[in-house]
């Protein structure tokens, strides 16, 4: 697959995001189409990423003059949206979603002071709780991002795929299945879960979520529409105002 495709999917989203927005026949400057910050939530592919057990080596093929020509990268390498439905779900695959499915508001749990240097830590249902008391219920519809720390080690390999954190079992079934959350991401490869109706959308490998306030921003899933696909690489860009 060609490495542009991921610039050129958010280069659209962007601009479809401004064009609803302006006036008919009226140029708008790029400048305008968000007034806040843009925070990128994905991490560069190089050939040292770290690879999940099973996947195939991530390599990049240059021309004589340098440019990129063509990568070889598994779809669950780098920062990936992986969708999880349940069995006749429609739709069952990454390629069907509505782009309303891939801009969602987000929700944001920072959990760094106990998860950074913490291996194996869980996110439980009482700090979930403990979050709502402070920031009101989380909405339904909403991409749900535990902040770890945990990115911090992506150029380790060794380190970054050993014992890393995650939501525990308890927290997924509270976030999807009682307050109805479309999505869930991290900063670190664990995450995994299986909704009792419909789809869920997981978004693994993250990094920079510490720059997103708890709520407020909203997220663009740059996810490449391959055909048949569950997992897919992804470029995903916070708004944040």
């Amino acid at each position: 697959m060609a490495w542009c495709a991921y610039g050129c999917l958010l280069t659209m989203s962007l601009l479809l995001l401004a064009a609803c927005s302006s006036e008919p026949n009226q140029a708008s400057p790029a400048a305008g189409a968000h007034d806040g910050r843009l925070v990128d939530l994905s991490h560069v592919v190089r050939a040292d990423v770290p690879h999940p057990p099973g996947e195939p080596a991530t390599r990049l093929y240059h021309d004589q003059a340098g440019a990129l020509t063509h990568v070889t990268l598994g779809t669950q390498t780098g920062s990936l949206v992986q969708m999880v439905a349940v069995p006749g779900s429609d739709p069952a695959h990454l390629e069907a979603l509505s782009p309303r499915d891939l801009v969602l508001p987000a929700v944001v749990l920072d959990m760094r002071d106990q998860a950074q240097d913490q291996p194996g830590f869980e996110l439980l249902p009482s700090a979930i709780l403990a979050w709502e008391r402070d920031h009101g219920r989380v909405p339904a519809g909403a991409l749900v991002l535990l902040v770890t720390g945990w990115d911090v080690r992506w150029g380790a390999a060794a380190d970054y795929l050993d014992d890393p954190p995650r939501f525990s079992q308890a927290a997924l079934e509270l976030l999807v299945d009682q307050r109805g959350v479309a999505a869930l991401g991290i900063d670190g490869p664990a995450l995994t879960f299986m909704p009792k109706t419909g789809f869920t959308l997981l978004l693994k490998n993250l990094t920079s979520l510490e720059q997103l306030p708890p709520t407020g921003a909203t997220v663009v899933i740059g996810a490449l529409r391959l055909q048949a696909a569950t997992h897919a690489p992804a470029r995903v860009i916070a708004l944040v105002p």
